[in-house]
């Protein structure tokens, strides 16, 4: 029997992936301003991804089904909360180039959450 897909668990993964990217990025900021580490891009793209991928596979393990979905819909809703968030903040809107990079690695960090987080259910 098929579960029905629980946009609250979307929902919850949204919040959990900001929350967690927020707290390691405090944490990467503390951190450059303590020691001579210089600040990359790559440090930045990386707690994007594993908060995404974290969020994706405790909602996935949470629904028990359906998890590529709920990994591929968080980091959607990730991104667009990401957009809106630089919409307030910058004065310039970000290029499609950078956004449309920002969503494939959201998407890939998310299915791919997703579909381990279903794996790690059934074990």
């Amino acid at each position: 029997m098929s579960k029905s897909f629980q946009f609250s668990l979307v929902f919850k993964g949204i919040l959990l992936a900001a929350i967690l990217a927020l707290i390691l990025a405090l944490g990467f900021g503390i951190l450059l301003s303590l020691t001579s580490i210089t600040e990359s891009g790559l440090a930045v793209t990386g707690i994007m991804v594993f908060s995404i991928f974290v969020a994706s596979v405790l909602s996935a393990r949470q629904a028990g089904s359906k998890g590529l979905y709920y990994g591929l819909l968080i980091g959607l809703g990730y991104v667009i909360l990401l957009l809106l968030v630089a919409g307030i903040f910058r004065d310039t809107a970000p290029a499609p180039l950078n956004i449309a990079e920002k969503l494939l690695q959201a998407l890939v960090a998310g299915g791919i959450g997703g579909i381990t987080g279903i794996l790690f259910r059934r074990a």
